[in-house]
């Protein structure tokens, strides 16, 4: 994926509904709404599969420890704003002016699918192999701060800063390992899920098409708090020795965003 592509052609769109706008708006408050959608990148992280394999007595049970990290998958995602903004703050005698917004949004992060190459321990059991096919679903409130200055009435950077819940649906997980060809370790349930709190930082470019529509394009970081699943116990009468539930624990979740929208104030 290229996630700067998107971005591109929102600021090509961007000048050229610029180019025919008046010279300049007055800046209202009030309510507002918006669509955005984007694509991202997530950063490695650490990756843990816990469990226990009951082996035949009289023999002892086996715990298993697989400890490592993630590639860098990437995803899309899309979102709806809430928001309002209030009037300008102006910078002292100057003409600069800070216009604050207060926004509430939906977010969903689309199917990615991070792998983990995870050592494991006892090390003779080599190495595990772990996909977990994700989405998200995201509630953030956010503070948003525009900069009004002399040079454009137009177009404006902001900065924003957020926080709120994050739900993590994984389906379809899988843990192989090369010694044991043909066997999903999760295989009995591969679905699990939890919630975490998550954060996010903001900077962007918005630029008015008319005094009610404006077009933004921003790079935002996003950071989910450590998450863990419990996954269906191994279940291959005959082939495999039976195992207890398993713990995955994924670390915290750092994403790279680059986002495109539209806002429509009321």
């Amino acid at each position: 994926m290229k996630p700067l592509k998107p971005l591109m052609i929102l600021m090509i769109l961007l000048a050229a509904g610029l180019c025919q706008a008046p010279a300049t708006w007055a800046a209202d408050s009030g309510p507002y709404i918006g669509a955005l959608g984007g694509l991202g990148t997530l950063q490695s992280t650490s990756l843990q599969q816990l469990g226990t394999v009951r082996l035949p007595h009289p023999l002892p049970d086996l715990p298993i420890d697989a400890d490592g990290s993630t590639d860098r998958p990437h995803l899309a995602l899309g979102g709806l704003q809430l928001g309002y903004q209030w009037d300008a703050i102006p910078v002292g005698a100057s003409a600069w002016r800070f216009r604050p917004a207060a926004e509430l949004e939906g977010l969903y992060l689309g199917r990615h699918t991070p792998k983990g190459d995870m050592p494991v321990d006892p090390s003779f059991l080599g190495t595990q192999y772990v996909t977990i096919p994700t989405t998200g679903q995201l509630l953030m409130a956010s503070v948003v701060f525009a900069l009004e200055t002399p040079y454009s009435q137009r177009v404006f950077p902001y900065v924003g800063v957020g926080a709120g819940m994050a739900r993590l649906s994984i389906s379809g997980a899988d843990s192989a390992n090369p010694s044991e060809p043909g066997i999903n370790h999760f295989n009995s349930d591969s679905s699990a899920s939890d919630s975490a709190f998550a954060y996010q930082l903001r900077l962007g470019l918005k630029g008015q098409i008319s005094r009610q529509l404006s077009v933004f394009t921003e790079y935002r970081y996003l950071s989910i708090a450590a998450t863990r699943y419990g996954f269906g116990a191994t279940d291959y009468p005959g082939e495999h020795p039976p195992t207890d539930t398993w713990d995955v624990r994924l670390g915290r979740l750092s994403y790279d965003l680059f986002i495109a929208g539209l806002q429509y104030q009321f």
